[in-house]
C-alpha cells in the first residue's frame, strides 16, 4: 500500500513542479515588447524632446532588469509592462515635443530672415557712409548669417534642436548691426541741422 501511495503522489509532485516552473519562468514576451517600445521611444527622440518621460522610462527599465537578474520574475513581468506603457507615452510625448520644436525653429528662422532683410535694406541705404572696416565686417557677417540660416533650414526637418542651435549666434549679429546702422543714420541728421541754422 505504501508503494501505491508513492505512485499517486509522484504525478501530483510532477504537476506542482511544472506549475511552479511555469510561474517562475522569465517574462521573455513582456521583456521583448518593452524593449521594442523603448527602441521606438528612443528613435522618436524621447531623450531630447520628452526628457521627463524618457527619465521615467529608463528608471523603470533599470528596475525591471534588476528584478530579472535577481530572478524575481513575477515582479519583472509587471515592471516590463510598466516599461512598455512608459515607453509608449515617451514616444508620443517626443513626437509632440519634436513638432513643437520644429514649429518654433521655423518661426525663429522666418523672424530672423525678416530682420536680416530689413537690415540689408538699411545697409544699402547707408552704404556710402560705411567705413572700409565696417564694409568688410558687414560682408563677413552677411556671409555668416546666410550660412547659419541655410544650415538651420537644412537641419529643421530632421533635428529642430540642432537648427535652433545654428540660429543662436544670429540675434547678437543683428542687434549689433541694428545699432551700428542707427548710429550711422543719426549723425547724418545731426550734421544737417547745424548746416541749416547757419
Amino acid at each position: 500500500m505504501k508503494f501505491s501511495h508513492v505512485l499517486g503522489v509522484v504525478p501530483l509532485l510532477a504537476a506542482v513542479s511544472l506549475l511552479t516552473f511555469a510561474c517562475a519562468s522569465p517574462p521573455e514576451a513582456e521583456k521583448k515588447a518593452a524593449d521594442s517600445a523603448v527602441s521606438a521611444a528612443t528613435a522618436a527622440g524621447a531623450e531630447k524632446y520628452a526628457p521627463s518621460e524618457f527619465s521615467a522610462m529608463t528608471a523603470a527599465v533599470k528596475k525591471a532588469e534588476s528584478e530579472m537578474s535577481s530572478k524575481a520574475y513575477k515582479e519583472a513581468k509587471a515592471s516590463y509592462e510598466v516599461v512598455k506603457d512608459l515607453a509608449e507615452k515617451a514616444a508620443t510625448a517626443a513626437a509632440a515635443g519634436k513638432a513643437a520644436a520644429t514649429a518654433d525653429a521655423e518661426k525663429q528662422i522666418a523672424d530672423l530672415e525678416g530682420r536680416w532683410k530689413e537690415l540689408q535694406g538699411q545697409a544699402e541705404a547707408a552704404a556710402k557712409k560705411l567705413k572700409t572696416d565696417q564694409k568688410a565686417a558687414w560682408d563677413t557677417d552677411t556671409k555668416g548669417v546666410a550660412e547659419a540660416l541655410e544650415a538651420a533650414k537644412a537641419a529643421v526637418a530632421t533635428d529642430a534642436a540642432a537648427a535652433k542651435a545654428k540660429l543662436a549666434s544670429i540675434p547678437a549679429v543683428l542687434d549689433k548691426w541694428a545699432a551700428d546702422l542707427a548710429a550711422l543714420a543719426a549723425p547724418a541728421k545731426d550734421a544737417k541741422k547745424p548746416a541749416a541754422t547757419k
